[in-house]
């Protein structure tokens, strides 16, 4: 072996995986690339190995899933001669992740879970965590629910074991999302609350404000309001502490809904407007705050302070081409022209949220059918059909013709029985 060679190797590698590290990963590949290259004239399995599975972590993130998938492919083979059973591990993970990218979430579950069995005892048990985590996540992204959630149990006691509090948090977190899609609100509360207890112990403050926010949520829903509330307050408070103020901007927008819901018209505007002078420079958050305190000037009665608002969003509605949400403003603007005895322009503006919300429906419309189009060139014939079905409600909804629409049902229809028969 060339100590040169492989002193030059390591120099790379550290030098991509702190690029990895920055999320840069074109840099990252290729300083991965390059000590690859040197690897391959260097007479030690496992140096090649580790190089091509880092080369392929970072093609994965960039979306390179063929080649990466190769890498990921000879570093298991390498691996698998020398009975280097960490490295095969890292491997099948490495092949999991290409599968996640793919949305092949059943060709995940296999990589895992036998990522899981080779993992060597001896090896760091926060390393299997990890893992039992994304094996969860894939069981996840199926709705197999209770082995997700058995699946982060798993994970979630290894981290309290092994004293990791971040993770034990936000595995916390998860399976208060499973408990949520299962209906178990109870409990999903108690997970979340949970994790804010784990959060705050170990001053993690933003995954505290992330978990905040998310009881916030669950509050909100089950229209506990006084408790989505606080939890919001205590959120922003810590996201000014910590200088986020894009997440500020959307912390008090959600927080003046909530006063909304309890009748506090005045403190929500002041936190509407707080949103706003918060806001990123985003036409379309910008615009949606202005119709929200449009509104809210309207359920105030402040019908020349609410028809200023809308104006302002209607503008940056009408720049962006967003036809809906341009008509609901014109929509309101009708309203309250009316209310403002404006008749001539009232009437304007009705005419032309009509306008306006038929053009966005006839171009969904246009698009659906293409889809059901799409779908009948490929005898995807079910497919066809549903799209087509979608197509005949957009279409009488804003009472358009159907008969052509109704003659491409009768027409799939034909072909799914044929192709039964």
């Amino acid at each position: 072996m060339n100590d040169n060679s492989l002193e030059f190797w390591r120099t790379l590698m550290e030098k991509g995986t702190a690029y990895l590290g920055q999320t840069d990963y074109v840099k990252a590949e290729d300083y991965f690339k390059r000590a690859v290259r040197i690897a391959h004239h260097l007479d030690v399995p496992l140096v090649k190995a580790f190089s091509l599975r880092l080369l392929a972590t970072v093609q994965v993130k960039q979306g390179k899933t063929e080649i990466a998938e190769k890498g990921f492919r000879e570093a298991l083979q390498i691996c698998e001669k020398v009975n280097n059973y960490k490295g095969m591990s890292e491997a099948l993970a490495g092949l999991a992740s290409v599968a996640v990218e793919k949305n092949n979430f059943e060709n995940a579950l296999h990589f895992y879970r036998r990522a899981i069995e080779v993992y060597p005892p001896e090896s760091p048990p926060l390393r299997l965590a990890m893992l039992y985590s994304d094996l969860g996540q894939a069981y996840s992204a199926l709705e197999r629910w209770q082995e997700a959630q058995d699946t982060y149990r798993k994970a979630m006691n290894l981290c309290h074991k092994f004293n990791y509090p971040k993770g034990e948090g936000e595995l916390s977190i998860l399976i208060g999302e499973v408990h949520y899609r299962l209906e178990d609100k109870d409990q999903a509360i108690l997970c979340i609350q949970h994790s804010c207890k784990v959060f705050a112990g170990s001053k993690e403050e933003v995954s505290l404000i992330n978990s905040l926010q998310y009881y916030a949520f669950m509050m909100f829903e089950l229209q506990r309001l006084e408790e989505a509330l606080t939890a919001l307050q205590r959120a922003v408070v810590l996201q000014m502490r910590n200088n986020l103020w894009e997440d500020v901007s959307e912390s008090v927008y959600f927080m003046a809904k909530v006063l909304q819901g309890l009748g506090d018209l005045d403190e929500a505007q002041y936190y509407l407007e707080l949103s706003i002078k918060c806001c990123p420079d985003h036409e379309l958050s910008l615009a949606l705050r202005l119709q929200s305190i449009g509104r809210l000037m309207v359920r105030k009665e402040e019908y020349g302070q609410a028809k200023k608002y809308f104006l302002e969003s209607a503008a940056i509605f009408e720049l962006l081409g967003d036809d809906l949400r341009l008509g609901e403003c014109y929509e309101y603007l009708a309203f309250l022209l009316d209310a403002l005895g404006e008749e001539e322009e009232s009437e304007y503006y009705r005419k032309e949220s009509k306008r306006m919300i038929a053009g966005y429906h006839a171009h969904s419309l246009n698009a659906v059918q293409r889809l059901a189009e799409y779908y009948e060139r490929r005898k995807q014939y079910l497919d066809a059909l549903q799209c087509y079905w979608q197509s005949i409600e957009i279409a009488r909804d804003i009472g358009y013709e159907t008969m052509d629409l109704e003659r491409a049902v009768q027409r799939v229809s034909r072909k799914v029985r044929q192709k039964k028969h």
